[in-house]
């Protein structure tokens, strides 16, 4: 074969070899690489009853208190106790001296015993009278005039007794002694000191029950009741003691007095500062998990929902009072039981379709 043919034919080869490889590569099917769906974990919206707590300061007190004091002026003779004991109910506490109690009583106790004498005397006269009248040796007359005195010495005897009785009532009173069981916190005036009438001599707090006495805003006050339940807790503690409400005073302008009752046998320390807890209930709240919220504390939070698709949608919220691991938020769009991404924002954008992990 020539040189020009076996380079005519080598040509015609390349050609077909090179219409054989593009049909090949016509036929072959085109395989297409599809990315992973984003994999995220979800939880469901809450619908639950809120609860709004409440705390304000106070300071444990005994629930009997008494500041005793004398009903006549006097000096102070006899002070029986000192700060921080303990005294029974009827213990004496003080003593005073008052130089016209004794004098008094004296005289009364005379006038009294003068009474007796006459009024035994006239009941004698009375006999006589009656039994000479009944031998006609007398008149009626006289006889009902003696008896007319009887009487009226008898009503001056029982006024007598009256102004004694008194007179010792007085001079008991000077004894000053304890209405209850208590411990003695302060002390107002010193054995020789002149005390006029209702001056406190000292203050008693009773040991049986202990309570706490708060200030609360008007309308938090038209929600308590007497009865209600209490949780009070010391300031530097952490001990928790159920407490009740007994009292709820009217507000004035802007508080109202509330009173607490203390179980004696776990109740702090008088004088002891304390936290007084309340829990009201409210409407019912939307509450998600707190990391489902992304930028809770910026300017724009929102939590990204998924719909029934497992397409994401964008949420605006306004987070508020967390409850553990849970947030309650306001926004439109957003019911219970809808799902919410709780992890795995970071790549999402709005319409993406994602996979809910398990």
């Amino acid at each position: 074969m020539r040189k020009g043919e076996r380079a005519s034919l080598a040509v015609s080869l390349m050609l077909a070899a090179a219409l054989l490889v593009g049909c090949d590569a016509t036929s072959a099917p085109l395989e297409r690489i599809e990315a992973p769906l984003p994999g995220v974990r979800s939880d469901a919206v809450r619908l639950v009853p809120d609860e709004v707590r409440y705390r304000f300061p106070g300071v444990v007190r005994a629930r009997e208190r008494a500041a005793p004091a004398f009903l006549h002026d006097g000096v102070l003779r006899e002070r029986h106790v000192v700060r921080g004991q303990r005294v029974e109910e009827g213990e004496p506490l003080a003593m005073l001296h008052n130089p016209a109690m004794a004098p008094a009583l004296a005289a009364a106790e005379a006038r009294v015993r003068e009474l007796d004498a006459s009024l035994s005397r006239l009941g004698r006269d009375v006999e006589r009278a009656r039994t000479l009248r009944e031998r006609n040796l007398s008149s009626e007359e006289a006889l009902d005039r003696l008896r007319s005195e009887r009487g009226a010495l008898a009503q001056a005897r029982e006024q007598a007794l009256a102004r004694r009785d008194e007179a010792r009532a007085q001079l008991e009173e000077l004894t000053l002694r304890a209405p209850f069981a208590a411990e003695v916190t302060d002390l107002d005036a010193e054995p020789g000191d002149f005390v006029a009438a209702g001056q406190p001599i000292l203050h008693l707090a009773g040991v049986a029950e202990r309570e706490v006495a708060i200030r609360v805003p008007a309308n938090l006050a038209v929600r308590l009741e007497p009865g209600q339940a209490a949780s009070v807790a010391p300031t530097f503690g952490a001990q928790r003691i159920a407490g009740e409400v007994v009292h709820v005073g009217r507000a004035g302008e802007t508080l109202a007095p509330v009173i607490i009752a203390l179980p004696a046998e776990s109740a702090p320390a008088l004088g002891e500062p304390v936290r007084v807890q309340f829990e009201i209930a409210g409407p019912p709240v939307r509450r998600v998990p707190l990391a489902a919220v992304v930028d809770p504390s910026g300017s724009t939070p929102y939590v990204l929902a998924l719909n029934e698709d497992d397409r994401v949608r964008r949420t605006p919220v306004t987070p508020g009072r967390l409850a553990g691991s849970w947030v309650s938020v306001n926004g439109e769009g957003l019911a219970p039981g809808d799902r919410v991404v709780t992890a795995g924002q970071g790549r999402l954008e709005a319409g993406m379709r994602v996979r809910v992990l398990p």
